[in-house]
C-alpha cells in the first residue's frame, strides 16, 4: 500500500492505542494491481474515539462509520461491528473489539482481507487464495447471507462481472434459490447495484439468473456495451420506475431520440455535444472518426462560437425573448447548412432582411 493520506490514517490511530486495517473493496484492488480511490478502514476505535482523534466530521457518523476526504480520495473509517436480527434487510449493530467478529459479518471472502500500514495481512476466510483462483465465495452460509440481505446477490454479480471472476457453486445454488427476495428491497437499493452490474457488462449474469425477468428488465440481445450509464439505459425497455438521476433521464431521451433516427448529423453534435454523440455512434455502430471529420469540419461547433449574440439581435429586431431564441437557431441553422457565413457583417445583413 503505498498511499501516504491512508497510511497517515492508519499510523494516527495505531499511535493513539487502537488497532487499524485497511479492509474491504481498497485491499482487494490493491491485491489484483486495480486502482481505487475508495478506502475502507476497520478500527476497534469507537465513534468517540474517532472524533476525538480526527475532529467533527463534515457528515453525521452513521453505523460506526467517520468519513475524511482529500483531493478525490474517500475513506471510511469504521469501528469493529457485529450485525444481528436483520429487520427489513436492515440489522441491529454492535460495537466490537474483535476484528475476527467484524470479518465474520462481511459479505465475500474476497472483501474480508486486512491490511496493516506496513502491508501485513490478516485473512481469516482465505480471501487470498479466492483472488487466485478467481472466485466469488460468500462467507458462512450462503442461503442465510442472501437471506439476510438479499442486495448479496447483485453484489456477487457485479464483482464477478468487474473482475471477471467465477461464482462459487454453493453461492450460486443460494442465489437461485434466494433471488425472489430481491422483490423486497428498495428501488433505490437495487437501481444503484444495477448501475454497477451495468457499467461492468454484467447482462450475461442477469440473463443466467433470470434477473432480468425479475427486476423487469427487458435486455435485448443486441445491446451495444457503452461505458455511460444513460447509454446502457437507454438501451433497456422497463415499465418499473427506477430512480434515474435527472441528468440520467435527460440523456436517455436525447440518446434514445438519436438513436430511432438512425443517424447522426451536423446539428446533433452542434447541440448535444461531442460525449453524447459519441455514445450514440457507438451504439449505432458509425465509427467515431467518421464523427470526428463532421465536427471538424462544422463552422460552428457550439452557440459560444457565434459571432452575433440574443442582444444584437433584440437590437437589431426589437424582438421578445422568445422570438429572440428562434431567430439564433435559425442563424446557427443555415451556418451549419453553409447558406450563411459566421461573420457579424454578414448575419447582421440578413436581420436586415429580415426584419
Amino acid at each position: 500500500m503505498s498511499n501516504s493520506f491512508v497510511k497517515n490514517i492508519l499510523k494516527t490511530l495505531e499511535k493513539n492505542g487502537f488497532e487499524a486495517y485497511l479492509v474491504g473493496g481498497a485491499v482487494r484492488d490493491y491485491l489484483l494491481g486495480r486502482k481505487s480511490n475508495d478506502f475502507d478502514i476497520a478500527t476497534n476505535a469507537l465513534p468517540s474515539d474517532l472524533i476525538k482523534i480526527f475532529g467533527s466530521p463534515l457528515k453525521q457518523v452513521e453505523y460506526g462509520s467517520y468519513n475524511l476526504k482529500q483531493k478525490g480520495l474517500n475513506v471510511d473509517i469504521t469501528t469493529y461491528r457485529i450485525e444481528h436480527n436483520y429487520t427489513n434487510r436492515h440489522p441491529k449493530i454492535s460495537y466490537s473489539q474483535n476484528l475476527l467478529l467484524d470479518a465474520k459479518r462481511r459479505d465475500f471472502t474476497i472483501n474480508a482481507i486486512y491490511l496493516s500500514k506496513n502491508n501485513c495481512r490478516i485473512d481469516p476466510y482465505n480471501g487470498i487464495e479466492d483472488l487466485k483462483m478467481k472466485k466469488i465465495v460468500c462467507i458462512g452460509n450462503p442461503l442465510e447471507k442472501l437471506e439476510e440481505d438479499p442486495l448479496r446477490i447483485l453484489r456477487a454479480i457485479r464483482f464477478a462481472s468487474l473482475l471477471n471472476f467465477t461464482i462459487d457453486s454453493s453461492l450460486n445454488k443460494a442465489i437461485f434459490a434466494k433471488k425472489e427476495c430481491l422483490l423486497n428491497l428498495s428501488k433505490e437499493r437495487i437501481k444503484k447495484e444495477l448501475d454497477g452490474i451495468f457499467l461492468a457488462n454484467g447482462f450475461a449474469l442477469l440473463k443466467y439468473y433470470e434477473l432480468d425477468k425479475l427486476l423487469d428488465l427487458d435486455i435485448n440481445n443486441n445491446l451495444v456495451y457503452v461505458s455511460d450509464l444513460a447509454g446502457l439505459w437507454s438501451q433497456i425497455k422497463t415499465n418499473t420506475n427506477y430512480p434515474l438521476e435527472k441528468e440520467v433521464k435527460n440523456n436517455i431521451k436525447i440518446i434514445t431520440n438519436i438513436v430511432n433516427c438512425g443517424k447522426i448529423d451536423a446539428y446533433d453534435i452542434y447541440e448535444y455535444g461531442l460525449y453524447l454523440i459519441y455514445i450514440c455512434a457507438d451504439i449505432l455502430k458509425i465509427n467515431r472518426k467518421k464523427i470526428d471529420i463532421m465536427y471538424h469540419k462544422m463552422p460552428i461547433k457550439n452557440f459560444k462560437d457565434l459571432k452575433v449574440n440574443g442582444k444584437m439581435v433584440a437590437l437589431l429586431t426589437n424582438c421578445e425573448n422568445n422570438e429572440i431564441k428562434v431567430i439564433l437557431k435559425e442563424i446557427e441553422t443555415l451556418i451549419l447548412d453553409g447558406k450563411l457565413k459566421n461573420n457579424r457583417k454578414q448575419i447582421i445583413k440578413y436581420l436586415e432582411r429580415r426584419k
